[in-house]
């Protein structure tokens, strides 16, 4: 029965002028490893054998007619540098054993020999052909899935965080090559800001791990965000980092548009009412805090609803548009001031840092432009307050409420103070 560490596809030439010995190694070769097996009785057919096919392994004795001993290892080993070399001789003194292997030799076993000797160390040599094919076939299938894969992919030493090797994805993204990347640590490539996160997120990972959403710099100066993937990697006495690097720029910036549009009123590109009472409580805190003043606005378009009934609401929605272009163009964007449709033709503005007076200063500046546009018979009321400790968000804005009702009662087309 074949050994249960057969090697089908294994090739094997056995070399020596004695036929006795060539017949023996052959049969039992056959046999035992389940191989092919071809046989020559000197140096000059082994060296043409060499020269037509592949073989795996060539058994030789070493004093043969023709071409023999350390000239035929070494010769055979640069036809075939892949090929594992077994030299048998009798003459032990005359080829000592480090010799032959640093002449190319694999392994050597002296005559004469039990057949049992040979198969042993035939079968750690096939075990151990065995694993380096498939050491070189993973390192091969990696190899294809590094450089072929469409993310990112790089390798860093793991205490200096230098870039050994990067695929073509990882070059495209940091648009550099391979050159440039190389030996320089790849912090260098993050936005300053991530570098420090980068470094926290290695140390606390045990193994593998993924850190999200981390900017890396271009060359061009554009930047790109991606999500790494890291896995630790012990090879030898190396200690490496694999990376897999995900491009989200384009999620981060539909994320971003999603978020927008949750607070942004898409009429006049102000902030909407839910962000309004979301950030006028923000803003009442920040007061109470840092002891600064805070005013808001509360505005309304007077006559509104006669001007839909008579112009339509095309007409209207551009006039509520005009309104969001006149009030973003009126505050003070450097300030942090924030302008809000509150909803219908209800405006707000916040000013931050700004009393009263500067709050009537706006107002009155927003309601005398918007008289001299278009305005289809409608004006602006406009109610002032200015926050006062320790009261509450809807305190503050209760207070603007009532004075834009003043407004109203006085006759619209009017600026009014909270009491």
């Amino acid at each position: 029965m074949a050994n249960e560490d057969a090697q089908v596809s294994t090739t094997v030439m056995i070399a020596d002028d004695d036929a006795a010995m060539r017949g023996l190694l052959s049969e039992v070769i056959a046999v035992q490893f389940n191989c092919d097996v071809e046989s020559v009785a000197n140096g000059d057919e082994a060296v043409q054998r060499l020269g037509e096919k592949r073989f795996d392994v060539l058994i030789t004795d070493m004093i043969m007619p023709g071409l023999h001993g350390f000239e035929l290892v070494q010769l055979a080993r640069r036809l075939q540098p892949e090929l594992d070399l077994v030299v048998m001789t009798g003459f032990s003194e005359d080829f000592p054993y480090m010799d032959v292997v640093d002449a190319g030799a694999t392994d050597f076993i002296v005559k004469p020999f039990h057949i049992n000797e040979l198969v042993a160390k035939l079968k750690r040599l096939f075990k151990e052909r065995a694993e380096r094919v498939a050491r070189l076939l993973a390192e091969s299938k990696f190899q294809s899935i590094f450089q072929l894969s469409i993310d990112g992919m790089a390798l860093l030493a793991r205490d200096t965080f230098v870039l050994l090797d990067a695929n073509q994805a990882f070059q495209e993204l940091a648009g550099r090559s391979l050159d440039q990347l190389r030996s320089a640590p790849f912090t260098e490539l993050l936005a300053a800001a991530d570098r420090e996160r980068f470094a926290l997120g290695l140390s606390i990972c045990r193994g593998r791990g993924t850190l999200g959403d981390m900017t890396l710099r271009r060359a061009d100066g554009g930047e790109v965000y991606v999500d790494i993937s890291v896995t630790f990697i012990d090879v030898a006495s190396e200690h490496l980092i694999f990376m897999a690097l995900k491009d989200v720029t384009e999620k981060r910036e539909v994320e971003r548009q999603l978020a927008q549009a949750a607070v942004i009123d898409g009429l006049t590109g102000l902030f909407n009412k839910h962000a309004f009472h979301r950030n006028v409580e923000a803003a009442v805190r920040r007061a109470n805090h840092e002891r600064l003043p805070l005013t808001l606005l509360m505005l309304d378009l007077d006559n509104f609803k006669a001007c839909n009934d008579t112009h339509g609401h095309q007409v209207g929605d551009q006039l509520l548009a005009r309104v969001g272009e006149l009030i973003a163009a009126s505050i003070r964007t450097a300030a942090g001031d924030e302008g809000y449709r509150c909803g219908g033709d209800e405006f707000a503005i916040l000013l931050h840092n700004a009393d009263r007076e500067q709050g009537r200063h706006i107002a009155e500046r927003i309601r005398a432009h918007f008289h001299q546009m278009q305005n289809y018979g409608t004006s602006l009321s406009v109610g002032i307050a200015q926050y006062a400790a320790p009261a509450e968000a809807a305190e503050l804005i209760g207070a603007a409420d009532k004075a834009l009702y003043a407004a109203k009662a006085r006759g619209k087309n009017a600026v009014v103070d909270a009491v």
